[in-house]
């Protein structure tokens, strides 16, 4: 096998492992090892086949060979957090997504941001938890599950207007995004601003009117008359 097929067999990986399918992945990627055995890639791909099939132990051995190849992927480092949080090791978990943020040209830091969040929040630290959410969105303004994280850690902690501030910008970022404009309605309607919550419920139904959603909108609207 060429090193050009070993790239396509690589590729062909990552299209199983989007399709959720970790066992053809690797049938793919063992090919690839024959031939290009110190290729970061390959065994960060290997890590998300073991991750998916929840075989925790050889995907913190993959990600920990794609960084002992490159200790600048900062990707790996995230995964590599994720798998140390599954295996119940949190103070490792914690450094792995901040050695992921340290690394310059990080291309999706919302990610680490999200999971320190996580982390945080199911330690009972809803503070620091909702800080790192809204760096999450602060990356990435269009990142749908730090909205989510965010706003769930405001409405614990009594910070509504900021929930509002949040869901807002939220919903008009990804304004297809049924769910973000429902909770910015929701949070309307908290705030006493109905007329602006029924034009965002409205908005919710038109996007799809058989969703969960909208017929959540629809109750809302029935509501309010």
């Amino acid at each position: 096998m060429s090193l050009q097929q070993a790239d396509i067999r690589l590729d062909l990986a990552e299209r199983y492992l989007i399709e959720n399918e970790p066992r053809p992945a690797l049938e793919q990627l063992q090919q690839v090892k024959e031939v290009s055995p110190d290729n970061p890639r390959l065994y960060f791909n290997m890590g998300l086949a073991h991750t998916s099939m929840e075989d925790w132990d050889r995907a913190a051995r993959d990600f920990e060979k794609a960084l002992e190849l490159n200790p600048g992927y900062a990707e790996a480092w995230n995964n590599l957090g994720q798998v140390r949080k599954a295996q119940g090791s949190m103070q490792e978990a914690r450094k792995a997504y901040e050695q992921a943020l340290e690394i310059e040209g990080y291309l999706t830091p919302e990610f680490a941001y999200y999971n320190l969040a996580s982390l945080f929040q199911e330690k009972g630290d809803l503070e620091r938890a909702l800080e790192y959410a809204v760096k999450s969105v602060e990356k990435n303004r269009r990142f749908v599950p730090g909205y989510q994280v965010a706003g769930s850690l405001c409405h614990e902690l009594g910070l509504y207007d900021q929930a509002l501030r949040l869901y807002e910008r939220g919903a008009q970022s990804r304004a297809e995004h049924a769910g973000l404009s429902l909770a910015y309605a929701k949070e309307l309607v908290r705030a006493g601003r109905v007329s602006d919550a029924k034009t965002w419920f409205e908005h919710v139904i038109e996007q799809n009117d058989d969703s969960h959603e909208a017929r959540t909108a629809r109750d809302y609207l029935e509501a309010l008359r």
